[in-house]
């Protein structure tokens, strides 16, 4: 068990443990009340977004059921993201482009489970790869991507509906 472990780690790619502590690092800043700009907030829900097709290209077969379980995914966690917004706690500030947002509790155990569960699922892969031609693997993989992509880009969306609202009402 040990072996296994002290493989998987020393396997586990360099950008693979700079993004964890990235996600660490926003997932604790995000737990303090803030000023972001847009440009900032749309870096998690894009690294998700992009991850996440970038898994579905290289590790499942494109076909129209693979990429509608995913856009179902991507919907459902998009519909939780924007509804984890409280539209009443954004306020626009007088930096462009920029808003307060009210601490987040929500950002850090949901960025640390999609990390986990996307590098478990490359793990899987890597040890077994006939487990990605496993139809309730396959399922779980491309409905859990996209999710937890979803769940980001929704936050963002909301954020942005604030901002153009409260920009549009001055």
């Amino acid at each position: 068990m040990i072996e296994f472990v002290y493989t998987m780690m020393i396997k586990t790619p360099v950008w693979a443990y700079v993004l964890f502590v990235f996600l660490l690092v926003r997932g604790l800043n995000a737990r303090k009340p803030a000023t972001v700009s847009l440009e900032k907030l749309a870096i998690i829900p894009a690294i998700f977004l992009l991850w996440d097709i970038y898994d579905l290209v290289i590790r499942h077969q494109l076909t129209v059921v693979t990429i509608l379980m995913w856009c179902a995914g991507l919907m459902i966690g998009g519909l939780i993201g924007y509804k984890l917004v409280n539209p009443a706690q954004i306020e626009v500030t007088t930096k462009p482009r920029s808003i307060k947002r009210p601490a987040d509790f929500s950002v850090l155990p949901l960025m640390m489970i999609a990390f986990m569960t996307k590098y478990v699922l490359a793990v899987t892969a890597a040890i077994s790869p006939a487990t990605l031609q496993q139809p309730s693997y396959s399922v779980f993989a491309t409905v859990s991507g996209g999710l937890f992509a979803g769940v980001f880009v929704g936050k963002f969306l909301h954020y942005l509906r604030c901002y153009f609202l409260d920009v549009n009402q001055v």
